[in-house]
């Protein structure tokens, strides 16, 4: 709330960011083109223009992310993967990022590892059947994303900003487990609108739950 409060023009325009995302689905749907790059380039420019004690390694984070957007608007399986990969690198840097902010508890790291474990090994058994040919690819990237969950809950609860990054990993493993069930095992409606949303807030949350906790220690 207090940055919602503190970056209030921001948060209106990544809000009509939002809903343009979702409307292009049906209306002016060559629009996606544009719309879906200024989700991860309007986070990446808020980013620098507030923070003071930038990252480079989570600038290079988002714009693995803007890529990866960017290449997931093309159906093919070539970009498919090259998107796959985007977010693979993406994820090893949030989750580098993140580990240098550990709480060194160990109850609350393996509640994270508990968490991410049971998460990743339902997913993977799901869709394991539907995987053919990319199932170590996908096994990699389902030890990515939860490295990502482990080391985003296991940071130091009393930062700023502690659950806008825990909700927004959370809210990224929905998106994408959401995504690797309609494409690989069963696809279902509205499902386009899920993985969207669920996919924009939770960069918003980890942009913002970023620049909170550092705002901190400013």
């Amino acid at each position: 709330m207090l940055f919602l409060n503190k970056y209030l023009k921001f948060t209106i325009f990544f809000g009509v960011v939002f809903i343009l995302n979702l409307l292009f689905f049906v209306y002016l749907t060559e629009y996606r083109v544009v719309a879906k790059p200024m989700i991860m380039a309007s986070l990446i420019g808020f980013y620098i223009s507030v923070e003071r004690r930038q990252s480079n390694a989570f600038i290079l984070a988002m714009i693995f992310a803007l890529f990866g957007d960017v290449f997931l608007l093309f159906t093919s399986e070539v970009f498919f993967l090259l998107g796959l990969c985007c977010f693979l690198g993406m994820q090893i840097l949030y989750a580098f990022i993140f580990s240098k902010e550990s709480s060194h508890n160990t109850k609350q790291l393996m509640f994270s590892i508990l968490v991410a474990g049971i998460a990743g090994t339902l997913l993977i058994t799901y869709i394991w059947p539907g995987l053919g040919d990319l199932k170590i690819a996908v096994l990699v990237y389902c030890f990515a994303i939860s490295s990502m969950i482990v080391t985003a809950l296991n940071r130091k609860k009393s930062q700023r900003g502690y659950y806008n990054v825990a909700i927004g990993v959370m809210l990224f493993l929905i998106s994408d487990a959401l995504l690797a069930i309609t494409k690989f095992k069963t696809p279902f409606n509205g499902a386009d609108y899920i993985i969207m949303a669920t996919y924009m807030l939770g960069q918003f949350l980890i942009v913002s739950g970023m620049i909170e906790a550092h705002s901190d220690q400013s």
